[in-house]
């Protein structure tokens, strides 16, 4: 089946894959307590609406890091949300940095 698919759908697939990874491991933490108790995030549809878009957005990094390798793939992955984190603390800083400076034009008469 996969001989038939696109080199660039494996390595998508791959990505998705290390995103789902990580959810699989935080349920093997869960079933391995004394006492099991699922987190209320699994009870709630909002989060599988949110995890699912994740795992496009893995496979997506994967694309756009032209990636051709399966393990790199997975690890970015299975790294998206510290990425997607870290990217977005990036732009909020440059944005408010930009806001900052133009407020100061402004109060100094430009």
């Amino acid at each position: 089946m996969i001989s038939h698919m696109s080199p660039q759908m494996v390595i998508f697939l791959w990505g998705c894959a290390g995103s789902i990874s990580v959810e699989i491991i935080n349920l093997y933490s869960v079933y391995q307590q004394d006492k099991i108790s699922m987190p209320d995030r699994y009870k709630r549809v909002g989060y599988y609406i949110v995890r699912f878009f994740l795992v496009i957005m893995a496979g997506g990094l994967t694309l756009a890091y032209k990636l051709d390798n399966p393990l790199l793939a997975l690890n970015i992955g299975a790294a998206t949300p510290v990425l997607i984190q870290t990217f977005a603390k990036g732009v909020t800083a440059a944005t408010e940095r930009t806001i900052g400076r133009g407020t100061e034009h402004a109060s100094q008469g430009g």
